[in-house]
């Protein structure tokens, strides 16, 4: 398969990412080469010619449904997972993997010795391995204004592998899941559908005259000291090992663990 040298540029999103992969397709059916493939956040070579594909929701639409009649929809979840991974290279590594797909079906994903089928797969087990640990990290903790929040920094970007768990868990519960790491959050409403939000912020409740109000209810902030007090209280000071217990429960997760994190 050979690579064309012009370039195209996505938004850096997976549904722009598939709209740079229909371009490529079409290319690549046109003149027998596929082009390139880089989010317009990577480095620009310095003879690249980049060409700019807008993002069109119901073109990635379009392209998901069509790649997954033709290999099932379990490849193109993989697909999303894999991007989610955030590593280097995921992108370009798509790119030929969904080519492969389109020439080939679902079972070229299983062809593990080509390097990008390989790379994809690694991807999408980080993303889901990550995934499965936050459902037993999430801390819930309750709002002045009676909603439940919980805040999260992942490796990899897997808020839509917590959307289903939790609102299968909370149905009746008004909460969000916050990733701040990539300003996103899971917002779910009592008996209704989670939503994905991009760019969230957590803002600081203020009353009618701009004084800051807690931001915790009454019951959580007192909640959150006496979990504290007896997690301190249980722990043999002779006994602490803070390298066994990083290993255990690794130190980029502790900011958002009531029990370690100390505001």
């Amino acid at each position: 398969m050979n690579i064309d040298d012009s370039v195209l540029e996505y938004d850096g999103s997976f549904p722009g990412l598939l709209c740079a992969v229909a371009e490529a397709l079409n290319e690549e059916a046109s003149c027998g080469r596929l082009p390139a493939v880089r989010s317009e956040k990577a480095l620009c070579g310095l003879f690249e010619d980049r060409r700019p594909v807008v993002r069109d929701e119901a073109r990635a639409a379009s392209l998901w449904k069509r790649l997954a009649r033709r290999a099932g929809e379990e490849v193109m979840f993989t697909a999303l997972d894999a991007y989610s991974s955030d590593r280097e290279g995921v992108d370009e590594a798509l790119v030929l993997a969904l080519s492969r797909v389109w020439h080939q079906g679902g079972g070229a994903l299983n062809e593990l010795g080509d390097p990008s089928i390989l790379l994809v797969e690694q991807a999408a087990t980080c993303t889901r391995a990550e995934a499965h640990l936050m459902k037993g990290l999430v801390r819930f903790s309750e709002l002045s204004d009676g909603s439940w929040y919980a805040s999260i920094r992942p490796e990899c970007s897997l808020l839509h592998l917590l959307g289903d768990h939790f609102s299968q868990r909370f149905p009746d519960m008004r909460w969000l899941i916050h990733d701040r790491r990539r300003a996103k959050a899971i917002l779910h409403e009592r008996q209704r559908p989670w939503t994905l939000v991009e760019g969230f912020e957590l803002n600081e409740p203020k009353a009618e005259d701009g004084q800051a109000l807690p931001l915790y209810s009454e019951q959580e902030s007192s909640l959150r000291a006496a979990w504290a007090r007896y997690f301190d209280s249980v722990a043999i000071a002779e006994r602490t090992n803070p390298r066994l217990q990083a290993n255990h429960m690794p130190k980029k997760y502790w900011p958002d663990l009531p029990e370690l994190a100390r505001e």
